[in-house]
């Protein structure tokens, strides 16, 4: 151990790339390639965000902390014109060629080989050459180690916790189990899921079979499930290949029949005589069914009740309503950049650990991308360059509540960036939650998204008790948008633009804070239509991430049919049009 080091700055160079810094134990910026570049889901080695955190290092001894060196990240980075073709693929940019099933074949595989310390030597001299640092500098961690640091270093435990991370497979697992020490700060692992058992791969090849884009398009496959009629587990053939057993220490033991390599054909069979939205309840009635056994035996098996989650599976937010409901468990902390996009933040947070000896520094608030100050500050430039109306109202957060108790969409761009998928109060479009008018608006004309996918509400902590049927207390506050809820009677007329079709939703929920015009708006918005409750979704056109700049911000306002935005300070407004040449 050394104690040399006062800032670790984590790497990811696979699917959503990005980079981390911690200084002293503090998380201080963390941002996806995405942001930078302005390409969805960007892949390779995060030059743009890297370069961030040098400059807010400022000098320091930086540890470099990368992650997964497995035989298929060695490939890639040897040939990263693999990665690019794949990334091309996996977002059908580009047409499959007529080797595209045995060279898929081929990855998957080849991405069930584990790491082991000649593929770590390798990769620690690969990132030594490629950010121009010495190899001593270089401190690799494992891919679930990543997953699962990120899910242990954000929350205040007061307790051991134990740390659940499931996602398609990385340095050959597919999932781990790890008990968090919280005297020490210290990860212990007690499970490992082979890469042969992958619920994040049998997703992924589901999403991918009925021709949508995997690692991406997951959540369409969640959605459209409530489409379906139910279907008894034993008329489920996706719930034949996985089997649920425990080891002589009671943790639980997760076998698939269908090897990774066989599973694309296996489903295309099952797609090929079954309809759409039964495929997508069969899928995800198996992970509804494995995922809360494995958090129920894990808790019978070892009496600890508090729980953190992460990894691709992680995004599943019915899956996790039933975990959070599960005997046993009494708190569910799923990390809100629970995906690959979030491994940077738990490679930085578990070298930190073993640099410093010390632990990170709990923390709630995910708005960790870069401090621009007043986003509005030139509003007055970009309303000249823009042709818009200039707004400095007394307080932004009032002027944008007015507009949308009124019936209009917003887009609103406030302080520093999210980490992760969701739009937290700081890149979001807002609208009324009750209107359905709005809801179709958005999703056809704006987001130009598919109609059965729906959009999230964001609502007052106070009013979680009213709008949800199953909110028992803070056990359940949810303030990332990581679970789902059922609504009450009045929750769904109060939600009814924010509401998937069987009355369930994601919420974020905000707690009373004065100074966050978050809280402000939606404060506002009570007072107007008698619910603290808006529409939020991620301000990005479709296809495209949300910016990190006040520039790319403009851009996504200029392209869309949004009138109005609240860029920090200001308020832009697009001049009125006719109804004929409104897009």
């Amino acid at each position: 151990m050394s104690s040399s080091y006062d800032a670790v700055i984590g790497v990811w160079d696979g699917h959503d790339s990005g980079a981390t810094l911690v200084i002293d134990g503090r998380v201080v910026l963390a941002l996806n390639e995405e942001r930078l570049s302005g390409r969805k889901l960007d892949v390779g080695m995060p030059v743009r965000a890297i370069a961030a955190m040098r400059a807010a290092a400022a000098g320091r001894r930086i540890a470099w902390a990368p992650t997964t060196s497995d035989f298929a990240k060695t490939l890639t980075r040897t040939f990263p014109s693999m990665k690019e073709n794949y990334y091309r693929l996996r977002r059908r940019l580009t047409p499959p060629g007529p080797l595209h099933p045995l060279t898929l074949r081929a990855k998957y595989t080849l991405t069930q080989l584990p790491t082991g310390d000649l593929l770590r030597a390798w990769a620690r001299r690969w990132f030594a050459s490629k950010l121009d640092v010495p190899a001593r500098d270089i401190f690799l961690v494992d891919h679930h180690e990543a997953h699962a640091a990120s899910a242990a270093c954000w929350p205040e435990w007061a307790g051991d916790a134990l740390i659940v991370t499931l996602d398609g497979i990385g340095d050959g697992e597919s999932g781990s189990v790890w008990k968090w020490h919280d005297a020490t700060a210290s990860l212990e692992k007690l499970v490992s899921i082979p890469g042969s058992a992958s619920l994040g791969l049998f997703f992924e090849h589901v999403t991918n079979e009925l021709q949508m884009r995997p690692l991406e398009d997951e959540g369409k496959v969640m959605a459209l499930a409530t489409y379906a009629a139910d279907i008894p587990a034993s008329k489920n053939v996706f719930l034949d290949w996985f089997s649920l057993t425990t080891d002589a220490r009671g943790l639980p033991v997760l076998r698939c029949s269908v090897p990774p390599g066989r599973m694309a054909r296996a489903v295309a069979r099952v797609v090929w005589c079954t309809q759409r939205e039964q495929v997508c309840k069969m899928a995800q009635q198996t992970l509804e069914s494995l995922v809360p056994q494995i958090f129920a035996r894990l808790a019978a098996a070892t009496g600890i009740g508090n729980f953190g989650y992460s990894g691709g599976v992680a995004s599943n937010i019915k899956v996790n309503r039933l975990v959070r409901a599960t005997p046993g468990v009494t708190r569910l902390a799923v990390c809100p950049a629970m995906g690959d996009g979030g491994l940077a933040l738990g490679a930085a947070a578990a070298t930190w650990r073993r640099v410093s000896g010390k632990r990170p520094t709990p923390f709630g608030d995910f708005r960790l991308g870069t401090d621009h100050g007043d986003l509005g500050r030139d509003g007055e430039r970009i309303a000249r360059e823009t042709g818009a109306i200039l707004l400095r109202p007394a307080d932004i957060a009032h002027a944008v509540a007015d507009r949308i108790a009124a019936g209009e969409i917003v887009m609103w761009a406030q302080g520093r960036m999210e980490l992760g998928a969701r739009a937290l109060g700081a890149r979001s479009i807002v609208a009324r939650a009750d209107s359905t008018a709005a809801r179709d608006d958005l999703n056809l004309r704006l987001k130009r998204r598919v109609w059965f996918q729906p959009f999230c509400p964001s609502i007052l902590l106070s009013e979680a008790s009213v709008l949800l049927a199953d909110y028992t207390g803070p056990q359940d506050n949810n303030y990332h948008m990581t679970m789902g809820f059922k609504t009450t009677t009045h929750g769904r007329a109060a939600l009814a633009g924010a509401i998937g079709h069987d009355g369930s939703c994601r919420p974020q929920m905000v707690v009373e804070d004065a100074a966050n015009p978050w809280f402000r708006m939606i404060d506002r918005v009570r007072v107007l239509t008698g619910t603290g409750a808006v529409i939020n979704t991620s301000l990005n056109m479709h296809g495209k991430p949300m910016s990190n700049d006040a520039a790319g911000v403009v851009d996504a306002w200029r392209e869309s049919g949004v009138q109005h935005l609240a860029l920090g300070s200001v308020l832009l407004s697009k001049p009125p049009t006719s109804p004929s040449s409104t897009p």
